[in-house]
């Protein structure tokens, strides 16, 4: 029986532990992990600004005030450069943090799922009309508007690299579909972007397993702990990023990316298609 009562006590401490209480007054901020945590001290987006609007009119515009600020700054670098295009942000965290289905994440105000930069088939920048389905070849179809958009690679990739240098951003990861990344690492690559940043973005572009979905039709952005937000509850898992401030030693740099991966990343789903690989290796 004592044993019990122990137990019960240790799980009260515990499942205190991840929320601030007078036992742990020094909780704020980003606090636990993204898929286990809470939110307090949230900054709400406003539905839109300068180069960005949400896609739905909901409670899950929040997130801490750092990471709300960067995905700000981003979308207004991306209109700033190229104007006339929209991003459009899907789902962050609620006011609070906490359980937000149907995502597994997105607890903690440290996620973002920002819909894809689309243009027409002739180029004209648009805003993404929802999550439509990119394939390898750079196109998606909206079924409800029954009409082709194409991905927009040069706008994706001043998003990544807006994310990748701004220094309060603290991205580690860009959860996305390989054939996306290579997409927009090759435009990256064809428009002369510095080596180092080409592998930084080569690094945190990944495609997640299931069942968190393919990503294929927008990208989920995650920033991590700062050293400051561990000692105030956050909790950091996953990879440290070489060129980020953060409470382990840091991996070395990652090497450039190589055109053979660069083709093998765009051939993959074309191989399964059973087109053959010459073909996959010429594919736009």
């Amino acid at each position: 029986m004592r044993s019990l009562g122990v137990g019960v006590l240790a799980w009260v401490l515990v499942g205190c532990g991840r929320a601030p209480s007078p036992l742990y007054p020094a909780l704020e901020g980003s606090i636990g992990m993204t898929h286990r945590g809470v939110l307090t001290g949230s900054m709400e987006i406003p539905e839109e600004g300068p180069g960005y609007r949400f896609l739905r009119d909901n409670d899950r515009h929040y997130a801490t005030p750092r990471f709300a600020k960067a995905l700000m700054r981003a979308a207004a670098q991306v209109e700033e450069q190229r104007p006339g295009a929209v991003l459009v942000f899907g789902d962050l965290s609620k006011a609070k943090g906490g359980t937000l289905m149907p995502h597994f994440s997105h607890r903690n105000g440290r996620d973002a799922d920002l819909l894809l930069y689309a243009t027409t088939l002739d180029g004209v920048p648009v805003a993404s009309p929802n999550f439509i389905q990119y394939g390898p070849d750079g196109l998606a179809f909206d079924k409800k508007k029954k009409r082709f958009y194409r991905l927009d690679e040069e706008r994706e990739w001043l998003l990544v690299k807006a994310l990748i240098e701004d220094p309060e951003a603290h991205i580690q990861w860009i959860f996305v579909h390989r054939y996306v990344k290579a997409r927009v690492i090759q435009w990256a690559r064809a428009s002369g972007e510095s080596p180092e940043l080409i592998a930084r973005a080569f690094e945190v572009m990944w495609q997640p397993r299931s069942p968190g979905g393919l990503h294929d039709d927008h990208t989920h952005v995650r920033t991590t702990c700062t050293s400051e937000e561990v000692a105030h509850g956050c909790e950091p898992f996953g990879p440290v990023r070489a060129w980020l401030e953060g409470p382990l030693d840091a991996p070395p740099p990652p090497a450039e990316a190589s055109d053979a991966e660069l083709a093998a990343e765009l051939s993959r789903p074309l191989q399964a298609a059973g087109v053959p690989a010459r073909s996959a290796a010429a594919a736009p």
